[in-house]
């Protein structure tokens, strides 16, 4: 098959995004595995390139294969607007980094390119900008025509797919259903599908203190989890839980598990990250499109200082390419048993 074409969004240019974007461009073998443009400005990308010394090409049309890690190739939204200084939040960088987003989903919804991988934005700049998403996963998802989706974090050791995420957490039990339950299993069964795991062994985490301990601590396992639970499973599903949150992800490291449905964002984010703090994958799930991302955020307080390490965006580059290909991406977990 042809390498496919892989557009990487540059993130917001005030935050690390164009640094761990340029620096995972320097390996060889990326390019191996396909064709990587980036999508940004070449105002913003250029304080990076130039510390580098690599060269920006545009590529307007998407059609140059001649990308390497000292030609770095470039397809820029029609804003002109000029980046703000490192570490800033600023309308003019959730602008910049937004277009970018929309250019190349729009891009991949044409089937010009084969897959994203996302940059990190700054939400506190896309509502300076005027944009209301909570974040990519959020953003995506309307750029898209709204599918339901699914934020899946996927490490070396661990997975996890979340119910919700980017609300607070007072809002998260009204948030918990049978029918939102069982769109996470599948958006997770069909990633993992494709990640070489047929027939996953999925484990649901409860929302409160020992899953709910027989409805002493909270009635939504005994009330909507258990019974979605069951219903899963008399479907076919190999699907265990409501299990306590305090356990269950060290039985999926161990191996008994082949991904955790998490009820809310940190529930899921705070295990990833102490494991796979640098290497972990984000993936959206039940998009048309093929979309990953590094696992962190912009951090604006190391911008400019060439302290980013790029090893989540080579992962998220490596997972977008080996998905596009059909193929099992070199980063995805293997069972243990």
């Amino acid at each position: 098959m042809t390498r496919p074409r892989v557009a990487i969004t540059m993130g917001d240019p005030a935050g690390v995004g164009p640094e761990v974007a340029l620096k995972a461009l320097r390996e060889p073998g990326l390019y191996e595995r396909c064709r990587p443009v980036v999508f940004g400005t070449r105002a913003a990308l250029g304080r990076e390139a130039a510390a580098r010394g690599v060269e920006l090409a545009l590529d307007p049309d998407l059609s140059r294969d001649d990308a390497g890690p000292e030609r770095i190739l470039v397809h820029e939204p029609a804003e002109s607007i000029e980046p703000p200084p490192y570490g800033e939040v600023s309308a003019e960088g959730g602008e910049l980094a937004v277009a970018a987003v929309r250019l190349a989903t729009r891009a991949a919804l044409a089937q010009r390119i084969d897959a994203l991988a996302t940059a990190p934005l700054n939400k506190a700049s896309m509502r300076r900008a005027g944009y209301a998403h909570a974040g990519h996963t959020e953003l995506l998802a309307d750029l898209c025509n709204g599918p339901e989706v699914s934020m899946l974090l996927v490490g070396p050791q661990l997975r996890v797919a979340h119910m919700t995420t980017h609300i607070a957490l007072e809002e998260v039990p009204g948030r918990i259903t049978a029918e939102r339950l069982e769109s996470v299993v599948r958006i997770a069964t069909e990633l993992l599908g494709r990640l070489g795991i047929s027939a996953p062994r999925l484990a649901v985490a409860g929302l409160n203190p020992h899953a709910g301990e027989d409805g002493l601590f909270g009635e939504q396992e005994q009330r909507v989890l258990g019974p979605a639970i069951e219903r899963l499973r008399a479907a076919g599903a190999d699907v265990s839980g409501p299990l306590p949150g305090d356990t269950v992800f060290g039985a999926a490291r161990a191996g008994r598990y082949d991904l955790v449905i998490v009820m809310y964002h940190d529930q899921g984010h705070i295990p990833i990250k102490l494991l796979h703090a640098d290497d972990a994958v984000n993936v959206t799930g039940g998009l048309p499109i093929i979309r990953t991302s590094v696992d962190h955020g912009t951090a604006f307080d190391i911008a400019g200082q060439d302290k980013a390490r790029s090893s989540s965006m080579q992962a998220a580059l490596r997972m977008a390419a080996a998905l596009a290909a059909g193929g099992v991406s070199p980063a995805s977990p293997r069972r243990t048993r």
